[in-house]
């Protein structure tokens, strides 16, 4: 009963929450977070809830990486590679490095293999997070891409890091120093995405053979391929379980338009979205929830020297993000004539962006809560103290002045999703009119016919391309686009008046009732595009 009570109540804090982010027009993760410290410290729920590694890394983590990289365009991800590989590998470690030798060297008995286990952990920014604030703020595709790539890859790249400096704890050299590191680290990324390819594949040939008109099976399946792909890395083969999910969704993106239905695309993404919202926010809530574990663990210190040390380090990840990520920027285009060629000179001002957006989340907390299971390991209170401070650091105060720098710097969309997609609708809607021009000359369908259809297609094309045109500026018929959508809400709405007096009237059956609503409902949706 006490289970229940726990999970109701944090549906609804999420509820509450969520609705309230909306409100204040907030990203829901910054939110969720300082919500679940509010609520840690009133006692609203029965116990201290402790935050499991286990539940994040084996059920929270597969899903929301695997979703994200799904959707991730790989035409995006493959040009940004370079740029992506520079944040999630090179920046990770040089973030573990800096802040090992920084904490062995400010804090005192602090060893230095536990500094590179906490370097390890929060080092990688949060995919979620990242997600969230990007998309939310308008920014540029550019910086959409590298933020959202860098935040697929950096997990594996960090949780790699973590295991081979745990497994060092108690030896006196440096990570740095053991000649079999690069070796292991090779070995386990590419283990990841060879399970991930291995695991897509099969996915792949599963959806095209058997479950082409099954859409709860279909959907079943996709709600298991995140875990399969990551148990089989992580459990089985001891490879990187996160490369292998979204290797796994990156592959199963790319094919999904072509071997999945409309139908259950559409029923499986409504399904996806509700998931991954409550465990965004059941997780968020639950980051906000730890501090006052944290906190009671941490009496055996002396006061204030933690804070200052997690003052130092915050600052150390800030400064060491900037320090990295601007002659990434800018040095392989000197130094290469190629890329010179390849790619425009980043803007200053993204670049500025993608460095003040490197907010930590979830993997962070949970890897070091993990600490507790490894007896041997020095001070693991004040590494998750450490770890709860740049979450909190990195996520609020650099997520809720993230606006107000891009608005600083006068960095708003590019526009190149709209023109893209205004070009889209264009090549289509011209290889329609091209069929039925040819349709017509075979006369295998009547005149009648053709014309309904071609209406339809034209009138379609003339409010899609409007409102795209609208967009960006040239316009021409808008006040009869706004017109024609207006009607058709209006024609929508009339329908569904009438549906509902024949359910209630008894004339119709609920079955029937649904159906058409459904139907209604997809013309909506298209109208609100």
């Amino acid at each position: 009963m006490q289970i229940a009570l726990i999970f109701v109540l944090l549906l609804s804090f999420v509820l509450g929450l969520g609705l309230l982010a909306r409100r204040l027009d907030v990203p829901y993760p910054i939110l969720f977070v300082l919500g679940g410290l509010v609520i840690s410290f009133l006692s609203i729920l029965p116990h201290q809830l402790r935050l499991e590694p286990d539940l994040v890394f084996f059920l929270v983590l597969p899903p929301l990486l695997y979703i994200q990289a799904f959707y991730t365009s790989w035409r995006d991800f493959y040009f940004y590679l370079r740029s992506i590989l520079l944040l999630a590998i090179g920046l990770v470690f040089v973030i573990t490095v800096t802040v090992a030798y920084v904490a062995h060297w400010l804090i005192p008995d602090f060893p230095l293999s536990a500094g590179f286990v906490l370097g390890a952990i929060i080092s990688p920014p949060d995919a979620v997070a990242a997600s969230a604030i990007a998309k939310r703020l308008g920014l540029p595709r550019r910086i959409v891409t590298v933020l959202e790539g860098e935040s697929l890859v950096n997990d594996a790249t960090s949780l790699v890091i973590f295991k081979v400096a745990l497994a060092t704890i108690g030896v006196t050299t440096s990570l740095l120093a053991h000649a079999w590191v690069p070796g292991e680290f090779i070995y386990i990324s590419a283990g990841g995405v060879a399970v991930g390819l291995v695991v897509a594949k099969g996915i792949a040939w599963l959806r095209a053979r058997i479950l082409e008109d099954g859409v709860q099976i279909s959907l079943t399946v996709s709600l298991l391929t995140p875990y399969i792909s990551y148990l089989l890395a992580d459990q089985f083969l001891h490879v990187s379980g996160v490369l292998a999910v979204v290797t796994t969704g990156l592959y199963l993106g790319w094919e999904a338009p072509e071997t999945v239905s409309s139908n259950i695309r559409l029923q499986t993404r409504a399904v996806w979205e509700m998931i991954i919202y409550l465990l965004n926010g059941v997780v968020f809530v639950l980051i906000g929830l730890q501090l006052p574990g944290i906190l009671h663990s941490m009496r055996q210190y002396w006061w204030p020297w933690p804070f200052i040390y997690a003052v130092v380090i915050n600052v150390v990840c800030i400064a060491v993000r900037f320090a990295w990520i601007f002659p990434g920027a800018y040095l392989p285009g000197m130094l290469s004539k190629r890329i010179r060629e390849r790619e425009e000179r980043p803007d200053w001002r993204y670049v500025t962006i993608v460095g003040w957006s490197g907010m930590r989340g979830i993997v962070s907390l949970a890897a070091a809560l993990t600490l507790q299971g490894y007896p041997n390991f020095p001070r693991p209170h004040l590494v998750q103290f450490f770890a709860f401070s740049v979450i909190l650091t990195s996520l609020v105060f650099q997520g809720l002045t993230l606006p107000a720098l891009i608005r600083f710097l006068g960095v708003g969309d590019d526009g190149i999703p709209a023109r893209e997609e205004l070009e889209a609708r264009s090549v289509i809607s011209t290889a329609v009119f091209d069929k039925l021009d040819e349709i017509r000359l075979e006369e295998k369908f009547p005149g009648s016919a053709l014309e309904v259809v071609e209406n339809f297609y034209r009138e379609r094309a003339l409010m899609l391309q409007d409102q795209l045109a609208d967009k960006l500026g040239w316009s021409t018929q808008h006040n009869h686009v706004l017109s024609v959508r207006r009607l058709n809400r209006m024609m929508i709405a009339l329908q569904r008046r009438e549906l509902l007096a024949m359910r209630r009237s008894g004339r119709i059956g609920d079955d029937v009732m649904h159906k058409i609503e459904h139907e209604l409902d997809l013309e909506e949706v298209r109208l609100n595009e």
